[in-house]
């Protein structure tokens, strides 16, 4: 049988706030924490693809990709250690500090919306955690730029930090088209792994 995305009209009756928890254990949640975490920090510190000007991390298709696998919550930490980690270990380690809280936000707001199994409301997930990206780094880069502790070429620090949006821009817009490209072979990726999910209500929480 195949995994179903979506409430039945029965379901959605009774549970509007229905949301899709994978059967595993303890021990397989933990595993898949684990592996999500340093897949999250092989793909963001070591994938990237040369562009004009720059690099295309693809970190946070990794982070779609693990939030669809664990559906849980503690994607954000998985989502956060593992994309803090890649800064700890290359000569970007002043973004770790704020890598660990963006993209740990990022993670929470992926899961927010993918657990309802929607399609679409996945997608705005990923759009929203798109531009809690772009905002936040910009943001942190001109309270470094402030701060001095990044140089700005003589230029002030609200256009250095702004000089570095049209690469966010570009890196936001393929990670968003990549993630949604893989939702369908995740989710069904996900059915091999843990089976048809369960459906837990606001009522069914409570018990």
């Amino acid at each position: 049988m195949g995994e179903k995305e979506a409430p039945t009209k029965k379901q959605s009756k009774k549970g509007q706030d229905a949301t899709f928890v994978p059967q595993r254990s303890r021990v397989q949640l933990l595993a898949v924490l684990g592996l999500s975490t340093a897949i999250i920090f092989v793909v963001t510190r070591f994938l990237g693809i040369p562009v004009p000007h720059g690099w295309l991390n693809l970190g946070d298709s990794a982070i779609a990709a693990s939030t669809l696998l664990m559906m849980h919550p503690l994607v954000a930490v998985a989502a956060g250690v593992g994309s803090a980690l890649s800064n700890i270990t290359s000569p970007a380690i002043i973004f770790a500090p704020a890598t660990l809280l963006i993209k740990g936000t990022m993670g929470f707001v992926m899961y927010y919306f993918a657990k309802k199994g929607k399609f679409n409301l996945y997608a705005v997930g990923i759009f929203l955690a798109e531009t809690i990206m772009v905002v936040g780094y910009t943001v942190y880069i001109f309270s470094l730029l402030t701060a001095g502790a990044l140089p700005s070429d003589g230029y002030p620090a609200a256009i250095a930090a702004a000089s570095t949006l049209p690469a966010n821009l570009f890196q936001a817009a393929a990670n968003f088209a990549l993630a949604l490209l893989l939702y369908y072979p995740l989710v069904r990726l996900r059915q091999a792994l843990w089976g048809s999910p369960t459906m837990q209500t606001a009522d069914t929480a409570k018990d």
